[in-house]
Formats: C-alpha cells, structure tokens, sequence
C-alpha cells in the first residue's frame, strides 16, 4: 500500500462511522419522499463501500484522488422502480431535496448512442443541503444515488455477473448479445408503461360510467368490480346498512376474488350485479345479522355486501348444496371447511324463513 493511499484508508476508517449514519438517514428520507410523492418503488438499497473494496478502488485508480471527499461512492444507494415513468418522476424528486453534483452525475440515457442499446440508468452524485432540517455532522458527504427500473437492474446484474469476472472481459459478439438483450428490455420498459397508461385510461372510463349510473354493459374484472364497489350507491347503501346494524365502520378490501365467484352465478356485467343486488337485498342483510350476531366487529370489510349477496342469490335460486359448496370452496379452497360454511349457511337460511 502507498503513501497516499494508507492516509485515504486512515481517513475512511476516520470517516465511516458517519456514512453509515448517513446511509440510515438517507435510506429513510428517500423512503418517505417516494412514498409522500406516490411513487411505487420495488426497493431501495444502500451499502457502504467495505475497507477491502475501497483500497482496491484507490489502488487502482489513486491519480483521481486526493481526498477522501473525491471519492464520491463510498456511499451507494439504488431505486429500483416498477416503470421507466417513474424513473422520471424520481428523478425530480431527488433533484428537488439534495444537492446535486451535475458535473459527476450521469444520465446513461442521454450518453449512450443513438443506434446502440446498452445500461440505461441515472446516476446522480449528491449531498444533503445546508438547512436545518438535516443533521449537520452529515452536510457536505457526497454519495451517490443510481435510479434505474426493474428490467434496467436485471440487465445491469447479469450483464455485470457474465460479462466482467475478467480483465480482459468478453469478445464483441457476446457484448453484442447483451446489448440486444438491453434493446428487447428497453422495448419491454416502454410496453409496461403504455400497459399502465391504458389501465388507468380504462379505470377513468370506469369510474364515469358507474358515477353516471351507465355501467349496466360493462363487463365483470377486477378493474369494473372494484369501482363499482367505492362507487355504486346501491353496493355502498348494503355495506352500510349491515355496518350500521353492527355498529360497525367499513374497512377497505379489494374485492377481486369475487370476480371468479359472481362468474360462478352467471354474473359476467355490471348491470347482473345490480340486478342480484335488488334481488336478493333483503335475504343479504338478514344473512349478514345472523352471521355477525354477537360479534359486534369493529370493522366489517367493504366486501361485506358481496359475500352476503352472492350467498343471498345461491338460496334464493335454489342452488343444491354439492353448488353451495363448490362456490364457497372458490374462496376457502378447503373441501372441509367449504362443506361446514356450507351447512351453517342454509341452518341460518331456515332460520330466517321460521322467523320470517
């Protein structure tokens, strides 16, 4: 080891103690921004660069560096996100709360050639500004952020693993396997947020359709059912009247294990389950009593009303009890269980027709 590379070492095993402080600091800031900024991330990951793998760095490239402060990676932290959308939208954030070192960042994006395919990632060097929200002792350490997507990592890895064990690396046509893999990934990035773009279009198609009560022809998905239960004044008016009659609030559940089951009665639009519903309201609030009695839930799920319905319709139609079974048996996947649930449904079914 050199001179100037011992005194580097001294003053990095002078120096760790805060970037590890940092590295907890700015795991949890980065956290709370994509999250306040409604930013869905797959993960956020940090490291401080080991004393081995930073002789070797400094040992290699030594001539670059003066300081411990020239070294701008001893802290790493990575988003990975979801979409290359929102790569953007992170982007913007960081920009937006650290100090951002422009001559040492890197937009690969940008960089790499027009007519090749490659490592496309943000590479962002960065510090905590002067103000009083950070804690002083961590203002001025540089470090760097990488933001890339799901598919970016994937490559960057495998690339990484296959394509660098060596010196002296791997022949042209390899590199140019990979680099047709990053163009096939690039393509796959662009086609995941067209995807997004159109769920969200068709969520929106949705919502007014069933705000302006003109959703009796739309088919039964996840997307259609789950609106229709925020958004129906019939489903919401069931939920509530069996909250109320429980004293009980309602608590938010996606409701999209129910599309399999209102497709074992036939119910494939919106406009059937408005129908099952004014059918079968009646019997579905008195199922709902009978069940819940004595319980007094705090809270009762906002599929509450589906269950009820759906069980409302099967004795109301007069389904025999080897089809009761089979249906309840969608969501408990237990022969069992599915056949006590079962039984207890129609003792509680003769109930209310002795009481009624």
């Amino acid at each position: 080891m050199n001179l100037k590379c011992k005194i580097l070492m001294e003053e990095y095993e002078e120096q760790c103690r805060r970037y590890k402080e940092l590295e907890v600091y700015i795991s949890s800031l980065l956290k709370k921004a994509v999250h306040d900024a409604d930013i869905e991330v797959m993960a956020i990951e940090s490291r401080v660069k080991k004393a081995q793998s930073l002789q070797r760095k400094i040992e290699l490239k030594g001539d670059k560096y003066n300081s411990l402060s020239d070294i701008t990676d001893i802290l790493g932290t990575r988003i990975i996100c979801f979409f290359s959308d929102d790569v953007d939208r992170t982007a913007a954030l960081i920009q937006n709360i650290f100090d951002v070192d422009t001559e040492n960042s890197v937009d690969k994006r940008a960089v790499l050639n027009p007519d090749s395919f490659g490592y496309l990632s943000l590479h962002y060097i960065v510090s905590l500004p002067e103000n009083k929200k950070h804690p002083k002792e961590l203002i001025g350490l540089k470090f760097e952020i990488q933001v890339r997507t799901i598919l970016q990592h994937t490559w960057a890895v495998i690339n990484h693993d296959l394509g660098y064990k060596t010196e002296l690396g791997v022949p042209k046509s390899i590199t140019r396997d990979f680099s047709r893999v990053a163009g096939l990934l690039e393509i796959a990035d662009d086609q995941f947020v067209a995807i997004k773009k159109n769920i969200n279009n068709y969520s929106r198609e949705i919502k007014e359709k069933i705000a302006d009560n003109k959703a009796d022809d739309v088919l039964i998905d996840i997307v259609s059912l789950r609106e229709y239960v925020r958004l129906n004044a019939n489903m919401i008016s069931l939920n509530n009247e069996i909250a109320e009659k429980q004293g009980s609030r309602i608590s938010w559940i996606d409701p999209q294990s129910y599309v399999e089951q209102l497709n074992f009665l036939g119910k494939t639009t919106i406009g059937d389950l408005q129908e099952m519903i004014s059918e079968n309201k009646s019997l579905a609030v008195l199922l709902a009593q009978q069940e819940l009695n004595g319980l007094q839930p705090d809270m009762i799920p906002s599929t509450a009303g589906l269950r009820f319905i759906c069980r409302a319709e099967l004795l109301n139609k007069n389904y025999p009890l080897e089809k009761i079974v089979e249906f309840i048996n969608l969501s408990v996947l237990n022969d069992s269980r599915a056949g006590q649930q079962a039984m207890s449904l129609m003792k509680m079914y003769n109930k209310i027709c002795e009481e009624n």
